[in-house]
């Protein structure tokens, strides 16, 4: 039985700041990294290096439907899931803008039979037919976004979030209210000297 669990947005204004300031950030590189391939390369190289580590310590080489939200306009995260062998992947983005030309990037990369790019928003996208879902950094707001994957994901579903280190205690915070929802593991990704986060996996029982 589900229970009716209301979030509040828990964020502070300063950590509200720093939410902001890193999606400008990451929105920056996704869009240079579209419009040059030479960026793209160096952008892919670096940051696949820790969605393969991902892939390792959470062990989701198993997954056969991935769910990524927040895929921005450069899908880093659909490309480097799309070496699992068998798997497929919906990546997702609000931002119609970002939605085309990250279809253009999968459509440059042969990737269309194995990742999907769609128009949607995690507060109320489909979970339930998906045995792995991601959570981009970028994704916001997070709290109704998990408040809809917490309840809405089936069982033994494995849920990646990604956060900022300094703001990831909401993260568990919101976990917390879900007596299905368990923390297994999480990591702590360092790709450039300037910016870091944490992936938590979250098992749905």
């Amino acid at each position: 039985m589900k229970k009716n669990i209301r979030l509040k947005n828990d964020y502070s204004l300063k950590e509200r700041y720093k939410i902001k300031k890193s999606n400008i950030f990451w929105k920056a590189v996704d869009e240079l990294s579209f419009m040059s391939k030479r960026i793209g390369r160096i952008y892919e190289k670096s940051i696949s290096k820790e969605y393969e580590n991902e892939i390792k310590e959470f062990n989701l080489k198993s997954s056969k439907n991935i769910l990524h939200i927040g895929c921005g306009p450069y899908p880093i995260s659909a490309i480097s899931f799309s070496k699992i062998k068998n798997c497929k992947i919906v990546a997702i983005d609000k931002n119609e803008n970002a939605v085309k030309k990250a279809k253009k990037i999968i459509d440059i990369k042969n990737l269309k039979e194995r990742v999907s790019i769609k128009k949607g928003d995690g507060i109320d996208f489909s979970v339930d037919k998906f045995d792995t879902i991601i959570v981009s950094g970028c994704s916001i707001p997070k709290s109704k976004i998990l408040k809809n994957i917490f309840e809405n994901a089936k069982s033994n579903t494995r849920i990646i979030v990604r956060e900022q280190g300094e703001i990831s205690k909401i993260i568990l915070k919101i976990a917390e209210k879900y007596e299905d929802v368990k923390i297994t593991k999480k990591m702590e990704n360092n790709p450039f000297p300037t910016s870091s986060w944490e992936s938590f996996y979250f098992l749905k029982k």
